[in-house]
C-alpha cells in the first residue's frame, strides 16, 4: 500500500470542498518526511496520474491540488466533481467540451491554459513579466513556467506559412530571454506547422520546450 493512501483516506473523510493543510500537516498525516522535492518543485504537486504521490493521494480521493505556497509550505486542495466541474461553483473547463472544429484562436488560448496549467501542475495566466516588452500568454504566478500559445496552420493546408515561421522565431527568442525554470510555446490546429519549424531550426533552440494539444483528445504532446 502507498504511503500516500494516508493522505487520499484523510481527504475522502474531509466534509467542505476546500482545505488548506501545510506541510508539517501533511507530514503528520503520511507519518513520513516530504521528500525535497515537494518543498522545492511545483510540479511534484501536479494533478498528474503519472506521480504515485497525485494518484494514490489526492486524485484518488477525488481533490485537486489547487495552489501551493512554498513561502509558507502550504498546499491548497479542491474537491472535483463529475467531468471537470470544481464543486466550489467555478467551472472552468467547460471550454474543453468545446468541439474541435468550433474551437478559435481565442478559444485556444483558454483551452491551453487549462490543459497546461494541468500538465505543469501550476495555475498559468496571462501575465506581464517586468523588462519584457510583451505580456506572455500562459505564466504561473512565481514566473518560474513561462509559455505563449499559438494557433497555427499551414497555407491553403499544404504549404509552409513563412510569416508564421519568423513569428514563432521571435516567441522563442524572447522566452530565451525569460529567466523561468520552464519556458514553453503551446501549438494547436495543425501539428506541421511546428514540426516543420523544428526540423528547420531545432538547433538553435536553447531551453525552450514545444507542445501540442490534440483539440479532440485535448492530450498534451510533447514534440519533436
Amino acid at each position: 500500500m502507498s504511503k500516500y493512501s494516508k493522505l487520499r483516506e484523510y481527504l475522502r473523510n474531509i466534509s467542505g470542498n476546500r482545505v488548506i493543510l501545510t506541510f508539517r500537516e501533511i507530514e503528520s498525516i503520511l507519518e513520513s518526511k516530504l521528500p525535497e522535492s515537494a518543498r522545492t518543485y511545483r510540479e511534484w504537486w501536479g494533478n498528474d496520474s503519472y506521480h504515485t504521490q497525485a494518484k494514490n493521494g489526492w486524485l484518488s480521493a477525488g481533490w485537486e491540488v489547487s495552489s501551493v505556497n512554498f513561502s509558507t509550505e502550504t498546499v491548497e486542495f479542491l474537491r472535483i466533481g463529475e467531468l471537470g466541474h470544481r464543486l466550489d461553483g467555478k467551472d472552468d473547463k467547460a471550454i474543453l467540451r468545446k468541439e474541435s472544429s468550433e474551437i478559435s484562436w481565442k478559444d485556444f488560448e483558454e483551452i491551453a491554459r487549462v490543459v497546461m496549467s494541468e500538465y505543469f501542475g501550476v495555475e498559468l495566466k496571462e501575465r506581464y513579466i517586468p523588462g519584457h516588452p510583451k505580456t506572455f500568454d500562459l505564466v504561473s504566478e512565481d514566473g518560474k513556467v513561462v509559455g505563449d500559445a499559438k494557433f497555427l496552420t499551414m497555407v491553403r493546408g499544404e504549404r509552409i506559412p513563412p510569416s508564421k515561421f519568423m513569428e514563432i522565431s521571435g516567441h522563442v527568442w524572447m522566452l530565451e530571454k525569460v529567466n523561468a525554470e520552464r519556458k514553453f510555446l503551446v501549438f494547436g490546429n495543425d501539428i506541421r506547422v511546428p514540426k516543420e519549424w523544428l526540423k528547420r531550426y531545432e538547433r538553435f533552440v536553447k531551453g525552450v520546450e514545444f507542445f501540442f494539444i490534440d483539440l479532440k483528445t485535448k492530450d498534451v504532446i510533447k514534440l519533436p
